[in-house]
């Protein structure tokens, strides 16, 4: 509005000029003059808000134009300091923090490992665990593969007891090694009873005495192949064919080397005790039913066979003993 201003004062001014011709020459030009004077004071006046007018909305652009890049400017500073922290600053920040709790983690996790250390054999590519020391705190770890085997009733005695030391082969049968670990976790062991006992030949066991326990095992595992033979102390799994291993196990208490090419694969060996071995009571041969052994356990043999040796614990050995051995 205020440049459109002067034109119309410019249209006013034009009528003034004609209303002032039909004055007489003297009166017209004094009337001019004063007109003019009139009009220019008029026209001046006009013309100078008018120019008044232009210098202030000049200035009220040049202002808006100067908010406007200081605001733009403002706007892209806010958006480079904001995505340069998330990425330097932000980002370095919440990586340090991250980073210092993962090199704690990792410290923890590398205890774990000094804790844990298994070793894994692949089998059908499936990973087996065939080597694991574990211990707790100031306690000493324990290694897997060494069992203590403690036997009671040697002789067909009461209170004659012995300690056989078994150590196990993750390299001569893997999935063997791992359900021996898995069965002496879970004390399976305890209360078995050596149910066949045949002197130039082995001691078989490996019925659990609670019938409940023994269904639980009762899932057979593969094979091993054959890698190490069939002498005198080593410990192998019994089985009615290919495929049919779940818990029965062996002493060789001679040489057997023709169970060899029968498929039957050591998975360890006695390092101390075939002296006890060679103590348990051998009288009953193979008397006992294995099928009543299955339904009614330690009821039926406790009954049928006192004298019978059994395991009265078997453990994971420390690695202080096992180093001993």
């Amino acid at each position: 509005r205020a440049f459109q201003q002067p034109c119309r004062n410019q249209q006013q001014h034009g009528s003034n000029n004609q209303s002032q011709n039909r004055m007489s020459l003297s009166n017209r030009m004094s009337s001019s003059n004063q007109s003019d004077c009139k009009c220019c004071n008029e026209n001046n006046s006009v013309m100078g808000g008018g120019v008044k007018g232009n210098k202030g909305k000049a200035a009220n652009i040049k202002l808006t134009t100067q908010l406007l890049v200081v605001f733009v400017l403002a706007f892209v500073a806010v958006a480079s300091i904001k995505t340069f922290g998330t990425a330097s600053w932000h980002a370095g920040a919440i990586m340090d923090d991250h980073g210092g709790r993962s090199r704690a983690a990792s410290a923890v996790a590398v205890k774990e490992v000094e804790k844990t250390t298994p070793a894994v054999v692949v089998v059908d590519d499936k990973k087996i665990v065939v080597a694991e020391k574990k211990g707790v705190g100031n306690e000493d770890v324990v290694d897997e593969n060494m069992i203590k085997f403690v036997f009671g009733n040697l002789d067909g005695e009461e209170g004659h007891e012995g300690e056989v030391i078994v150590k196990l082969h993750p390299e001569w049968a893997p999935i063997g090694v791992q359900r021996i670990k898995d069965l002496t976790a879970d004390s399976f062991w305890d209360e078995c009873r050596a149910f066949r006992v045949l002197p130039n030949f082995v001691v078989q066991l490996g019925i659990n005495g609670d019938p409940v326990k023994q269904k639980k095992w009762r899932e057979n595992i593969k094979d091993d192949p054959v890698k190490a033979s069939n002498t005198r102390g080593t410990v192998t799994f019994a089985m009615a064919g290919r495929g049919t291993r779940t818990t029965q196990i062996f002493f060789n208490k001679v040489d057997n080397k023709s169970l060899d090419g029968q498929n039957f694969a050591p998975f360890g060996e006695v390092l101390s005790g075939m002296e006890i071995i060679d103590r348990i009571y051998a009288e009953y041969k193979e008397k006992p039913n294995q099928g009543m052994i299955q339904s009614k356990g330690n009821v039926y043999l406790k009954k049928e066979f006192p004298k019978m040796t059994y395991i009265k614990t078997a453990k994971f050995m420390s690695a202080t003993e096992a180093a001993s051995q």
